[in-house]
């Protein structure tokens, strides 16, 4: 018997043939969970638009977004009990040591290594190390959110100062070349209140990291605090002199607030702070005042072991050991947290990417955006390991005994160490 082949069946094969490749592409397209902590709407639309760049690049996976709201750590903790937790994790620097462990997370180097496309070398080195654990990459960076001293350009004129950036590029932006500016900046009514407060101090620590010190000997895994070296003792006393014999600095909280009714953010912006430490994500607000403003790391110390220093205030993200398509968990994470990822980021108001790219958000009035690179490699680690927030409450009850005058700083620093020392032998981080 012949087969007829006629008009209608080419027609019927033809349709048969399309509804067959319908239900191929269908079958194909791939589903992968991503959760977050839920944030603001900045954060919100960024990780929409990012998302939305890779299903448009990778047509055959979507991505379903979970944002979870209230303890995100505690969270993530009762769905991998469960086996349900989503194949990829933002995780917050701070999350790092309760999950870095190969049972639960990914370590991500052997698939940096086979995408070369991803150019994990263009990320500087305190990034990626900072969620490196035992030689181990178990969160890709995406965004690394740098401190900085801000400084009013309109006052430093005023006052007759060089710019911190200029003197920064000459190598010669130095504690002391800070507390001038302070002294100078400051400025009281004749019934002595304050009208500009030369400086705001903000994280102690990364004062202790530009001189070379550090609050214990391994941020992640810390068996000894080295609060009370020579190195820190000298930060502390510095940071008390400007306070108590200059009257040229206060700290961050109810003492600035006292100062010029407003804390560093809005201070700035009202231009009575002259110089003000945050973290890169807060420059919209500390520009809303309108008028020019600069860049600087935290200035270099006087030890032999000084350093420029910035603070990073890190989010990663991570692939889930439970998921059950790690080919596009990593397709991914390579997307969001690469070059493509990267550049998106950089357009999209408060993010910060690991990579050394032009900040399109940055208000127009910062004069020199170009330092963000550099920025990026004076990155140093605060403390994240299991029980961080005990050892930060004894540390910042030590510190406000010193900056309220209570104390001098080489006896806060001895009982901060002893007190450190005394809870890491009884608690084995």
């Amino acid at each position: 018997m012949k087969l007829r082949i006629t008009a209608v069946s080419i027609l019927v094969l033809g349709l048969v043939g399309l509804l067959a490749a319908s239900v191929h592409v269908a079958g194909a397209v791939k589903t992968i969970e991503f959760t977050y902590l839920a944030g603001s709407q900045t954060w919100e639309e960024a990780y929409a638009a990012l998302t939305e760049a890779f299903e448009q690049a990778n047509p055959d996976v979507k991505v379903e977004r979970i944002r979870m709201q209230g303890d995100h750590s505690a969270r993530l903790v009762a769905l991998m009990a469960a086996g349900t937790v989503p194949d990829v994790i933002a995780l917050d620097i701070q999350d790092l040591m309760s999950f870095a462990d190969e049972r639960f997370l990914y370590d991500l180097n052997p698939f940096i290594q086979k995408t070369p496309e991803y150019q994990a070398s263009r990320i500087a080195c305190p990034i990626m190390d900072a969620y490196t654990v035992d030689g181990k990459l178990y969160a890709a960076p995406i965004l690394t959110n740098p401190s900085f001293y801000g400084y009013n350009i309109e006052l430093f004129d005023l006052a007759g100062l060089a710019h911190p950036y200029d003197l920064y590029k000459k190598d010669a932006w130095t504690w002391e070349a800070f507390r001038e500016a302070a002294r100078k900046l400051t400025r009281k009514d004749p019934e002595g209140n304050v009208e500009v407060i030369g400086a705001a101090l903000h994280l102690p620590r990364t004062w202790m990291a530009s001189n070379g010190g550090a609050e214990f000997d391994d941020p992640k895994r810390p068996t000894k605090s080295v609060f009370d070296d020579e190195v820190n003792i000298e930060t502390l006393t510095f940071l008390h002199s400007m306070i108590w014999q200059d009257d040229a600095m206060r700290q961050v909280g109810s003492a600035l607030q006292r100062a010029v009714g407003a804390n560093e953010t809005l201070g700035f912006a009202q231009g009575k702070i002259g110089l003000s430490a945050r973290w890169l994500a807060s420059i919209p607000a500390m520009a809303a005042g309108g008028f020019q403003m600069g860049l600087v790391p935290y200035p270099k110390g006087p030890s032999p072991r000084r350093q420029y220093a910035t603070d990073l205030g890190m989010f990663g993200i991570a692939i889930a050991k439970q998921t059950k398509d790690i080919d596009s968990a990593w397709r991914f994470v390579s997307f969001i947290t690469g070059p493509v990822g990267s550049a998106i980021d950089a357009k999209l108001l408060g993010r910060t990417p690991p990579r050394p790219l032009a900040l399109t958000w940055l208000p127009q009035t910062v004069v020199n955006p170009e330092i963000y690179p550099e920025l990026l490699t004076y990155g140093h680690l605060r403390i994240i390991s299991r029980d961080r927030m005990t050892m930060q409450q004894m540390i910042n009850q030590g510190l406000t005994r010193l900056w309220n005058n209570t104390v001098d700083p080489k006896s806060a620093a001895t009982e901060i160490a002893r007190q450190l020392n005394a809870f890491l032998q009884q608690n084995q981080q």
